[in-house]
């Protein structure tokens, strides 16, 4: 992607709780929203499971999530409430980190999507929403594995180049900034692992995906609409907006709050716009 030769927009310095904006979908259009899972455990000295989310941040996302859902469906008339539907999806990746004592089997993402779908049932029951407008039949979220919105998958799928960046770099900072600024490409390529390119591509594809499959939702159901609500990590979430959205530079660096995310809303034609600390960016699916 050749960054020289994009439109100039205003750089996105970070993304908040805050950029997760109610949208309320029009007729046949759909809101969609990407977010970093809560914050979980790390401290190994924790009386609490590694990985699990901290109880008070999953309240909060909890509450927070809960106003969103209020907003969305409080904004419609009582006439037009039967028209909008909901679907809950998450990454069912594990905690893999590169030190080794801190790793958990515990799936932060999904786990965070358990709390959404808490407060989508509670938002929902409290405007008398039939639960035939969640589209998650199972009425918890879609687990998504095989990629996707995975967390890095270089963790678990390419030790060898892990082992290289821990011993030219250790495990601290100088780590995560050679990877995500991808200073040893050469190395990383020679090694097959999947660098932060190769991450925009998949969560862009996974997004474009969903757009086109709601897309024919609409088509096969006129008159309705949709919100999605996906939850990924920052290792995925980050690259995806400073390329696909922000237009940004891979050397940027872009911090995503835990907890926060952004809202896209998609047109008929496919058209999205996703307004981040108040400035406006329009792309195409």
């Amino acid at each position: 992607m050749n960054i020289e030769n994009m439109p100039s927009e205003p750089k996105i310095e970070k993304i908040t709780e805050a950029d997760i904006r109610p949208e309320v979908p029009n007729l046949d259009e759909t809101t969609l929203v990407l977010q970093c899972n809560i914050r979980d455990i790390r401290d190994p000295k924790s009386p609490l499971e590694m990985g699990s989310l901290l109880p008070e941040a999953a309240e909060s996302a909890r509450l927070k999530a809960r106003g969103f859902f209020d907003k969305i469906i409080g904004s419609l008339k009582l006439k037009e409430r039967n028209t909008i539907d909901f679907l809950i999806v998450a990454s069912d990746t594990e905690l893999i980190t590169p030190m080794e004592e801190i790793k958990s089997d515990h799936k932060r993402a999904l786990e965070t999507a358990d709390v959404v779908m808490e407060a989508l049932k509670e938002s929902m029951a409290a405007f008398s929403i039939e639960r035939s407008q969640l589209l998650n039949r199972t009425e918890r979220p879609v687990k998504l594995s095989s990629g996707r919105l995975q967390d890095l998958k270089m963790l678990k799928d390419s030790p060898e180049f892990v082992n290289f960046l821990k011993e030219k770099y250790g495990i601290g900072k100088e780590f995560w900034i050679a990877y995500e600024d991808d200073v040893e490409r050469e190395t990383r390529e020679k090694m097959e692992a999947e660098g932060p390119d190769e991450i925009s591509k998949r969560v862009d594809n996974y997004i474009r995906t969903v757009a086109k499959a709601i897309k024919l939702y609409h088509e096969k159901h006129p008159g309705r609409r949709v919100v999605v609500w996906a939850v990924s990590h920052y290792d995925a979430i980050s690259p995806y907006i400073k390329s696909v959205i922000g237009r940004m530079k891979k050397t940027d660096y872009l911090p995503v709050d835990k907890g926060a995310g952004i809202t896209i809303k998609v047109g008929k034609d496919l058209k999205a716009t996703s307004t981040i600390q108040g400035n406006e960016y329009d792309f195409n699916f």
